[in-house]
């Protein structure tokens, strides 16, 4: 390939001094001084000189080369005719590269192809023919048309014989034809290329009264010289492959390049094309946002919404007649006002926190729900979106503030909150309540040192031994009483909760000496330890506790209630009934921990873990319909580990992923080879519980499948159960997870629904079949009437969102009767059954028995 170039515009030609006065120039009185007045205008008298010594030299090369083509034959002579058109042709279809001044052709292929073929004269006369055709191409101006085809024709002369004279010296050193002609070839090109090139940038610079600089040529037509280099070694590969198999190679070549370039012309222009639509869409673009910056004023002004523009300082920029409606204030008391006046003192670090993670990390807008200060000083609930916003009249980092007020839909969340950060039995805080309030303390005493807390950690002793003895329903009669006591002894602003079962926590905050905690620790012993009565027996409770102090530096919550509950086993292990101060030596406790990991592992893959399979009955009519596996662990050292202990265990050491895949494929196998030897159960459904860390598993889903496939199980028979503080906990992750399991074909419970707490909005769109009441709900209908208004408020939702509701826990025959009446459909508990053996469900249900309530 090569380049055609035609010579740099011409600058307006230095004025004379004849120029320059009043008096007309001489009208020109022969040809050639005519002729320099009308196309030497410009040139000095030097340029001039230079621009006739090039023409000269041009018109002697072709002079040269028409002579010596005389001498050669006429069969000669006509396929020179021929490379010379397809010279012509290419030099009159080049490659214009888009945006610029320059083109790109393939007639330098042809030029060197003739050359050494027919030797300099041929190449010559193909070199001028190209020259000329670009000049003609690109300038109207005579000289140029001139001077350009002159300046290739001499060049290819004095290379042409250069040509000659190093393709012999390379024969006589040995080398073949093929390849001496290929050395050479190249080895002229760019001396060519020089050729061409110089002696016009030459011309130009001293028509411009400017050196030639020789820098500017090299970095400015050094690609050029790379295509002529690459245009010489094609022609050398052309002539090689003409000598092997005919000159029709070189016909074929010219029909390929003329496609090539063909195909190129008609790509660039496509995308020249493109690019003067995007330019066209850029300046509409541009006009557009003219017209949108006119739209936003408008629309901020007249929102229905409250809107407000905030400095990068916090200062209020603008704001629009909502936001002074919403606050019942004038505009201009809010104007240059801390955005944090107007929010609640107890939103306002909140909210200052969330806004400088946002200005940190970059992230382009969050949304947030806090309370506002009107006029009066009442507070107003509203839901804030924050985004960037470029002002063009500041620093383009300002942000912009929509409030919507959300009061009236707080104050009706506000019992739904209350349900679900209490404990329904004692009324009491539950843990995700206490979680909150303690991560807020940890967070005020990370910034001041001096804000110290203490939390207890607070089990019944012997708990377990009373409510087996005396039944659940005196269990729950000693958790209340418990609760009423420790409520009495704390401070008004201590928070007493129920974390579960009967392990009870107290956050003391403004503590100002550790024996101020340790005092408070010793009432609340001697206050469970008074007896009471339940069922006409008397009872002392009695209780362990362990105490943890913030002067330890925590930095999360879980890191002060897991202290607080190793110091808590230690009181146990001391003799129960004591009070135990976490420090050092308790890490003894965290080997043995890690040594029960370590265990856990194991057993895993050796076998210690079975499954018991707990039914699942249909209420109306009476039914069997489903099994929940529930994992049980034999240590071989240790006995039984409760599954609360080891799945805590699981989740806590990275081990719920292989324990969960297990517990699927277990319970896989058992429901197949149930309905293998019980075609009639064939529509039996097997629950499985997983955890959140099994939402973040990437092979959880692919296992799933896996176990489906292996197992010939319908998916709709497999049912996933995950509780709702987790589900809602980890939304983020099981929205994809849950969605590629449903397309499955597998089904989702929700378990212990009512215990946290979740947005109904999402409730709706998860793909959830079944929401399973807590079993704390189920327990207390008896003696808490708002219970049975929170079963039937469940049922309710469950109704409209088209899901199942099933209650666990079912103990008495009351609560049965109770469920049945206000229509759940499915029941579990100890009353329908206990959690059976495989080989125990084997022989129920080859027996075709049911076991029946009661």
């Amino acid at each position: 390939m090569e380049s055609t170039m035609s010579a740099p515009p011409v600058p307006p030609g230095l004025t004379t001094p004849a120029a320059a006065t009043d008096l007309a120039p001489p009208k020109p009185t022969t040809v050639w001084a005519r002729f320099v007045q009308t196309h030497l205008f410009d040139y000095t008298p030097a340029s001039t000189r230079l621009w006739l010594v090039l023409v000269g030299c041009g018109a002697l090369s072709v002079a040269a080369a028409l002579w010596q083509l005389a001498r050669l034959p006429w069969s000669e002579i006509a396929h020179i005719q021929l490379g010379i058109a397809f010279v012509a042709l290419a030099a009159c279809f080049p490659v214009q590269l888009p945006r610029t001044k320059y083109s790109i052709g393939v007639g330098d292929v042809f030029v060197f192809a003739l050359l050494a073929t027919f030797g300099a004269g041929a190449a010559v006369l193909a070199a001028v023919t190209e020259g000329l055709v670009g000049a003609c191409r690109t300038t109207k101006r005579l000289t140029s048309r001139l001077s350009t085809p002159a300046a290739a024709g001499g060049a290819m002369w004095l290379c042409g014989h250069a040509f000659d004279a190093l393709r012999g010296l390379l024969q006589q050193w040995g080398a073949s034809d093929p390849v001496a002609t290929l050395v050479a070839l190249c080895g002229v090109a760019l001396p060519y290329f020089a050729g061409t090139t110089l002696p016009l940038m030459a011309v130009i610079a001293v028509k411009r009264g400017e050196r030639l600089s020789l820098r500017d040529w090299a970095s400015g037509y050094a690609w050029f010289a790379a295509i002529s280099l690459a245009s010489a070694a094609v022609a050398g590969v052309l002539y090689m492959n003409s000598r092997q198999f005919g000159g029709v190679v070189i016909g074929i070549a010219a029909a390929v390049a003329g496609a090539v370039v063909l195909l190129i012309n008609v790509s660039l222009r496509r995308h020249e094309a493109e690019h003067q639509a995007q330019e066209a869409r850029i300046a509409k673009a541009q006009r557009e946002a003219q017209f949108n910056q006119q739209r936003f004023t408008a629309s901020f002004s007249h929102a229905a919404i409250g809107m407000a523009i905030v400095q990068r300082s916090g200062a209020v920029l603008q704001v629009n007649q909502a936001l002074a409606t919403l606050l019942r204030k004038p505009e201009s008391a809010l104007l240059g006002r801390p955005f944090t006046e107007l929010l609640s003192p107890g939103d306002a670090a909140l909210f200052q926190r969330r806004a400088a993670g946002f200005a940190a990390v970059g992230d382009e807008a969050f949304s947030m729900e806090l309370r506002c200060l009107d006029a009066g000083g009442a507070e107003i609930w509203v839901a804030m979106h924050c985004s960037r916003f470029a002002d063009p009249a500041g620093d383009g980092s300002s942000m912009i503030y929509q409030l919507h007020d959300i009061t009236s839909r707080r104050m009706a969340e506000g019992e739904l909150h209350h349900i679900a950060y209490h404990d329904s039995l004692t009324d009491l805080a539950n843990r995700n309540c206490f979680n909150e309030r303690l991560a807020e303390a940890v967070e005020r005493t990370r910034l001041d040192a001096t804000q110290r807390f203490a939390v207890m950690y607070f089990d019944l002793d012997r708990f377990k031994v009373t409510n087996d003895s005396l039944g659940h329903h005196a269990g729950n009669l000693l958790l209340q009483e418990v609760a009423r006591r420790l409520v009495a002894c704390v401070r008004p602003g201590d928070l007493v909760a129920r974390l579960g079962g009967d392990e009870f926590a107290v956050l003391l905050e403004q503590l100002h000496h550790p024996d101020d905690a340790l005092q408070l620790a010793q009432r609340l012993l001697d206050a469970t330890a008074a007896p009471m009565q339940l069922n006409g027996t008397d009872i002392v409770p009695g209780a362990s506790i362990g105490v943890t102090f913030s002067d330890l530096g925590y930095r999360t919550a879980d890191e002060v209630l897991r202290d607080a509950d190793l110091a808590m086993y230690e009181a146990k292990a001391g003799g129960r009934h004591r009070v135990a101060l976490f420090d050092s030596s308790m890490l003894e406790r965290i080997t043995e921990r890690l040594q029960l990991e370590g265990d856990l592992r194991r057993a895993i893959g050796d076998g210690q873990l079975s499954l018991v399979f707990q039914p699942l009955y249909e209420l109306e009519p009476y039914r069997l319909v489903a099994f929940e596996a529930l994992a049980r662990w034999m240590h071989p050292v240790r006995g039984p580990i409760s599954p609360a202990v080891f799945i805590g265990l699981a989740e806590e050491s990275g081990h719920i992923e292989a324990l969960t895949a297990w517990v699927i494929d277990e319970a896989a196998a058992q429901l197949a080879q149930w309905q293998r030897t019980t075609p009639a159960r064939a529509a039996l459904v097997m629950h499985v519980n997983i955890s959140g860390r099994d939402l973040a598993d990437p092979n959880l889903v692919p296992h799933v499948r896996e176990v489906l496939a292996r197992h010939a199980l319908t998916p709709a028979t497999l049912t996933l159960e995950i509780t709702e503080t987790t589900l809602m906990g980890r939304l983020d992750l099981a929205l994809d997870t849950l969605g590629q399991l449903r397309a499955l074909g597998v089904k989702f419970s929700i378990d212990d629904f009512g215990t946290g707490y979740s947005s109904l909005a999402y409730l709706s769109r998860l793909p959830i079949d079944s929401l399973k009441i807590d079993r704390s709900f189920i327990i207390g209908m008896e003696r808490q009437p708002q219970n049975v208004e929170i079963v039937r408020a469940v049922l309710n939702l469950g109704h409209s969102l088209n899901k199942k509701v099933v209650a666990e826990g079912i103990e008495t025959a009351e609560q049965l009767a109770t469920l049945r009446e206000i229509g759940v459909h499915i029941g579990q508990g100890y009353l329908l059954s206990r959690p059976l053996r495989a080989d125990q469900v084997s022989h129920q249900l080859l027996l075709g028995e049911v076991v029946a309530p009661g």
